[in-house]
């Protein structure tokens, strides 16, 4: 870790506790409460800043968040009439949940000041840099880093991400040769990109070898209704071995739009499916509709995002008809000179009309292109203010989503990372720039919210049960048992803390750490 990233490390935690901590203060002190000291850090007192209204404000000699003293916070100080004990039920939940709130209001605030400064990404331009590597594929072992600007692919100029993304999925198992900046330093990598081919209504990956596997099986495709599951391996197509992503390629060009027999190893045995092709993609009108989406996924000839058709439009219907697959859509357009396409763009309540000449229309039951394994760089597109702060909130909302789906059982190990990984994170933010460092910021703020709103003892969530309980029952815990019931949080959060230390080195050990 460089010393920039610590630095950026210690002032992103620093700002995020304290801003916690601010909210606990702030409500105290509302709330008729003495508050003893608001220290910067924690550990031993380096200085004091100076006293206010009997509030000490101190910095502490480990500068990673800090921590407010509330007078008569323990069981049995009831009787310190300004203390946190002696008040109402209602006001020491107040005083609790602050700190969480606060941490909300510093996510919003964070997402609501990147909106308006640099704006939001925008979902279908891409710059020709790295936003983040995968691990354990051939951009991670080639050495490629978040923050890489690709300037030239094969001797050929790159200036957008479009282009970059496309020179390296029009050659699967053939080497690319990339100039590379990296903070002013240029440098040449080589590598081959992995077949992906999408068939069936499948993801069949190469990524990790030069077998294909199941990595994604879209719900009611030709792949789930034959029984093809995530994680299949395949063994054989119609007969044939696939030994890589050129056999496969090939086989499936061989079969066309027949039923498909396909052998499958599927935890050490061999299972054979069959299932019949469907139409993936239609060039039509200077642009790649994806299906069964009917989406349009990219631009062919000269078609660019500032013709009448944009990335991400939907396709309806044409000439009135409505079209829900790839031969329909074929089917509607042959012969044709003029074409009325129907599209909803945006989830606009009124569909776009569009007349256009729909020039040569090609079909294709599967797509193979090549993967290094890394995300590039979305572009910035600004808004006016109010347009942010709606964008801001919207990106919140879905912050908020995310967070509680990575926290289901099913996903928690992979998705789930301590300080280590943080530290990890800080290294690639401080390498893409001041946005990112903010936007970290604002996700870890959000994080910091919901995690301490869990009710384990010690955590903001906890102190609340406890309260209610307290309301329920019409008395207090007594000292004895506060005493086993924060002993019971402390082994909660020392079993967490472990368990989380021992993932993210688990997962620095095998590799799985984003670069």
């Amino acid at each position: 870790m460089s010393p920039e990233s610590l630095l950026v490390f210690i002032v992103i935690l620093g700002v995020l506790v304290a801003f916690h901590e601010f909210g606990h203060f702030i409500a105290a002190k509302l709330s008729g409460m003495r508050v003893e000291e608001f220290a910067f850090g924690f550990g031993p007192r380096l200085v004091r800043l100076f006293t206010r209204r009997d509030t000490k404000y101190t910095i502490h000699a480990v500068p990673l968040g800090g921590f407010v003293k509330i007078t008569g916070m323990e069981p049995g100080e009831e009787d310190i009439p300004d203390g946190f004990q002696a008040q109402a039920i209602w006001k020491r939940a107040l005083v609790i949940f602050a700190g969480p709130l606060f941490s909300f209001i510093l996510a919003v605030l964070a997402f609501e000041l990147i909106g308006i400064f640099w704006g939001f990404q925008d979902g279908t331009k891409t710059l020709n840099r790295v936003l983040m590597v995968n691990p354990q594929t051939v951009a991670a072992h080639i050495g490629l880093r978040a923050g890489d600007k690709i300037l030239k692919i094969n001797g050929q100029t790159v200036t957008n991400g479009t282009e970059m993304v496309e020179m390296i999925h029009s050659r699967p198992g053939r080497q690319v040769v990339l100039l590379v900046d990296r903070n002013g330093h240029l440098s040449t990598l080589k590598a081959v990109p992995r077949w992906s081919i999408e068939y069936l209504g499948a993801t069949w990956s190469f990524m990790n070898g030069d077998q294909a596997v199941a990595d994604n099986v879209a719900k009611d495709s030709q792949a789930a209704k034959a029984g093809i599951m995530p994680d299949d391996t395949l063994i054989s197509l119609n007969g044939k071995p696939i030994l890589n992503g050129a056999d496969m390629d090939a086989a499936i060009r061989a079969n066309g739009m027949r039923a498909a027999t396909l052998d499958l190893s599927r935890r050490k045995q061999v299972i054979t499916v069959h299932a019949t092709p469907a139409v993936r993609t239609v060039d039509l009108a200077g642009a790649t509709w994806y299906f069964p989406e009917a989406v349009a996924g990219r631009f062919v000839q000269q078609n660019r995002p500032s013709g009448p058709i944009k990335l991400g439009d939907r396709l309806l219907s044409v000439g009135g008809k409505k079209i829900t697959t790839g031969e329909q859509l074929v089917a509607a357009t042959r012969g044709a000179s003029k074409v009325n396409l129907e599209i909803d763009r945006l989830n606009v309540e009124k569909p776009l009309r569009l007349s256009l000449a729909p020039g040569r229309v090609t079909s294709a039951i599967s797509e193979s292109i090549g993967l290094l394994g890394f995300t590039p760089q979305f572009a910035f597109t600004k808004m006016g203010f109010v347009d942010s702060i709606r964008e801001g909130w919207r990106s919140t909302r879905g912050l908020i989503s995310m967070i509680f789906a990575s926290l289901a059982p099913a996903k928690i190990g992979k998705s789930v990372g301590g300080p280590i990984l943080i530290a990890r994170q800080t290294s690639i933010v401080v390498a893409l720039g001041p946005y990112y460092i903010i936007q970290l910021g604002a996700m870890l703020s959000l994080s910091l919210a919901v995690i301490n709103l869990f009710p384990i003892p010690i955590f903001d969530g906890g102190h609340l049960v406890l309260l209610a309980i307290e309301a329920v029952r019409r008395r207090r815990l007594t000292r004895e048992q506060m005493q086993w019931v924060q002993m019971a949080g402390i082994a909660i959060i020392g079993v967490l803390i472990v368990a989380i230390f021992f993932s993210d080195i688990s997962k620095i050990i095998g590799g799985q750490i984003p670069q």
